[in-house]
């Protein structure tokens, strides 16, 4: 059994009742952490601080009620406890930073996205982080400081960097009939689409490209066959190269920024390029939204990818049997429950260009609800 002594007392203060159950849910994980307290505002932490033991303490930037910076000056007045802030990616800056850190603050923990923040992406910074605090009481000061002041520069680059990130991404999946039912889908997709789609559907190399061009004629958006290190943007469709297998990989580490890759994990020369591999890609990444779409085809391509994305919070739909010219690859993802809608083909552009992701709220057991 683990002494008393070893285990840090974390005390988390968050308005927003999503981002305080998350953060609890992520510390509650560890042996070593007891999360003491969650708090939505300044006022709260103040009286929360004064009462139980803490080491680290958690507080969002972004607090109702008195100015944070007002607050932190009162934290560190009356506490030593050691700060992690919570800092929204479109409000940092490198003089709030060196603000901060001239208050005290230990170290800063950027939030990715806007709306809802993606806490689960910041999970191993968020650890590795609290946990840093058990070696810091021996380290000279300074060196903190010049330490902290190095990391905040590269911060703050890292989410301008970051800012120009999809937030929803629509992976689309088939085979057999399936490049009629993308025709159908994409010319039916509104010229505004706040997302990117990613498809992958089973063809020879020869024929992408064609493809791809027939596809562009049915839209105003950007329609383009994908080549290693191309961007992911909002209105943007990729179409995955026939005969490779196209993944989705992170810009500089910064999972919420995905280009165009390619891998040579081993799949059925069959199911090529990958919908599972597609899918896979994108549900190990921090976009937000991630939303699996799989149609007509044969076999199974598809199933596994649709669990992972099911898994880490994302939607899945399948086409109906009715529409579909082979109804296998959406057969075996239903029949594996990891369908949210079954939706006719004529339906799915609608689900698509309508989709609204503040609708769907993300589960801790990865579904939504």
């Amino acid at each position: 059994m683990q002494e008393q002594a070893s285990i840090l007392n974390v005390l988390i203060a968050d308005k927003s009742s999503y981002g305080r159950l998350v953060l609890e849910d992520i510390l509650g994980s560890q042996n070593d952490i007891r999360v003491v307290g969650a708090v939505a505002d300044g006022e709260a932490l103040l009286a929360k601080l004064s009462l139980v033991r803490t080491d680290v303490a958690i507080i969002d930037m972004d607090m109702p009620g008195s100015n944070c910076l007002t607050t932190l000056e009162k934290v560190f007045n009356l506490f030593t406890t050691p700060v992690l802030l919570l800092v929204d990616e479109h409000k940092l800056t490198l003089e709030l930073v060196q603000q901060v850190i001239q208050l005290g603050v230990y170290a800063l923990i950027v939030k990715p996205g806007v709306f809802r923040p993606n806490y689960r992406s910041i999970q191993d910074e968020v650890l590795r982080k609290v946990k840093a605090v058990r070696h810091s009481e021996q380290r000279d000061m300074q060196v903190v400081m010049q330490h902290l002041l190095q990391e905040a520069r590269l911060t703050v680059k890292e989410a301008k960097h970051r800012a120009g990130a999809v937030d929803t991404v629509f992976v689309i999946g088939a085979s057999t009939g399936g490049t009629q039912a993308i025709e159908a889908i994409v010319k039916h997709l509104k010229p505004d689409l706040k997302a990117a789609v990613l498809i992958a559907v089973h063809l020879p190399a020869q024929f992408t490209k064609s493809f791809t061009r027939r596809l562009q004629e049915l839209t105003p958006l950007s329609v383009m066959e994908g080549k290693a290190g191309m961007s992911l943007k909002a209105g943007k469709i990729i179409v995955a190269p026939g005969g490779r297998n196209m993944v989705m990989q992170s810009v500089m580490g910064s999972k919420a920024n995905l280009k165009v890759g390619f891998t040579h994990e081993p799949t059925v020369a069959e199911d090529q390029p990958s919908v599972d591999l597609l899918m896979k890609s994108v549900a190990e990444s921090a976009v937000k939204n991630v939303i699996g779409v799989i149609l007509t085809g044969m076999g199974k391509d598809g199933t596994l990818g649709a669990s992972l994305i099911r898994k880490r919070g994302g939607l899945i739909i399948a086409q109906d049997e009715a529409s579909s010219a082979i109804f296998g690859m959406a057969k075996s993802a239903i029949e594996g429950g990891y369908i949210h809608k079954v939706l006719s083909l004529s339906e799915i552009p609608g689900f698509i260009n309508n989709y609204q992701a503040p609708l769907h709220e993300v589960s801790l057991t990865g579904g939504i609800r």
